[in-house]
């Protein structure tokens, strides 16, 4: 089988203390989830302190068209830091506090959820984790159907992770304090700055075709047990309905070198191109540990770490030989990226098999580990 493979190098990787030809391995790995129907595609971006070292792509995008660096890929869940850190922005301006009820800015945030804070929403402790399922909705219509959901715990005493109806929150809390819609806000807050001009929450009807040949559709991969989701799922995904809805629980699509982009910036905390766009004490504090040891109620019970909109080390897609200071967030059983400052390193991979969890972590972990296993020298710490 011939898969097409692409590797545009940004850097010597020597000059970033990384092996070559480990890091090639990474090329391997995905070509063999290719050869073995666990995706059509995928992209990869590394970096290390702060700089793109390498970006490759492999297979196709969607079909008969090969899948380049430059492909639009769907992110999933891995947005959710993005959206996180647009509310990091407005705290860091003083517009909010972490510990303000939901309920100041959306009265109709009620039905048990009134104690309900914007932390207990960035670490998944809501108490509302089934509200919404629907990513396609009109916002005022999922609004609606959040706020009418009672309450499933009192907030912040149990655990589950909030994967849609959190982040629609946040992101209406987001519009009614800065006045621009989540799309708007992120788009000129983050996107732009940061030059992720690739970068799309809500691909309008006008602008979809233009980019027809650049977007990357979603299928089921060929797993050791059935699919997480079915095909019913990927047909709304794929469909220009899905592309055009704001959805910022995982609604972005772009390049892997984009959300690589996004964790560099991170891991200069907060400087980009010489430009300060968020407090180092506000990067240090979204993406520090708030959350251990509570027994997650959607994820089968996991007692995983969390930070403010993003996960810690612990996640199985993560190989074991990043550090504990790791930060990261993976999407939908196909993605995943992360920063570890510990080593600089910033490590994002997407397909475009939808598998089951445990096909899944499998190949996203040694798809990363080539990255960790590629440093000349073992970073210094924990």
């Amino acid at each position: 089988m011939n898969i097409h493979t692409e590797i545009r190098w940004h850097q010597e990787p020597e000059a970033a203390d990384l092996d070559r030809a480990l890091l090639e391995t990474g090329v391997a790995a995905l070509v063999k989830g290719c050869e073995q129907g666990w995706h059509h595609g995928a992209q990869v971006a590394v970096g290390r302190h702060g700089r793109l070292v390498v970006e490759y792509a492999v297979g196709e995008s969607s079909p008969g068209h090969p899948m380049g660096v430059d492909s639009l890929t769907a992110w999933f869940s891995a947005s959710k830091p993005v959206v996180a850190m647009a509310l990091a922005l407005l705290y860091d301006r003083g517009l909010l506090t972490l510990d303000d009820p939901v309920v100041r800015y959306i009265p109709g945030f009620t039905q048990g959820k009134e104690s309900c804070t914007l932390r207990h929403v960035l670490t998944h402790t809501g108490g509302f984790p089934n509200a919404l399922k629907e990513t396609d909705l009109e916002w005022e219509e999922a609004l609606r159907r959040i706020c009418a959901h009672p309450a499933e715990y009192v907030p912040g005493s149990r655990a589950g992770y909030h994967s849609t109806s959190g982040w629609y929150i946040l992101g209406e809390v987001a519009r009614v304090v800065d006045g621009r819609p989540i799309d708007q806000l992120v788009t000129e807050e983050l996107f732009a700055p940061l030059g992720m001009s690739d970068s799309h929450l809500g691909i309008p009807p006008e602008r979809q075709e233009a980019l027809r040949e650049r977007l990357a559709t979603v299928h089921l991969g060929a797993g050791e047990r059935e699919s997480y989701v079915d095909q019913a799922f990927v047909n709304r995904w794929n469909s220009p309905r899905q592309l055009a809805a704001v959805n910022p629980s995982g609604g972005i699509r772009g390049p892997a070198r984009d959300l690589g982009r996004f964790y560099d910036w991170l891991l200069l905390q907060g400087l980009w191109e010489g430009r300060s766009l968020v407090d180092r004490r506000t990067v240090e504090l979204f993406t520090a540990c708030h959350r251990w040891g509570l027994s997650d109620m959607t994820l089968a019970g996991a007692p995983l770490a969390w930070g403010l909109g993003f996960s810690k080390h612990g996640n199985s897609d993560i190989h074991r030989d990043y550090s504990r200071r790791l930060f990261n967030h993976s999407g939908m059983v196909s993605s995943v990226a992360l920063g570890d400052p510990a080593s600089g390193l910033s490590c994002v991979v997407i397909t475009t098999g939808l598998l089951d969890p445990l096909t899944n972590a499998r190949r996203l972990r040694e798809a990363n580990g080539t990255v960790i296993g590629a440093l000349k020298r073992p970073p210094a710490g924990p």
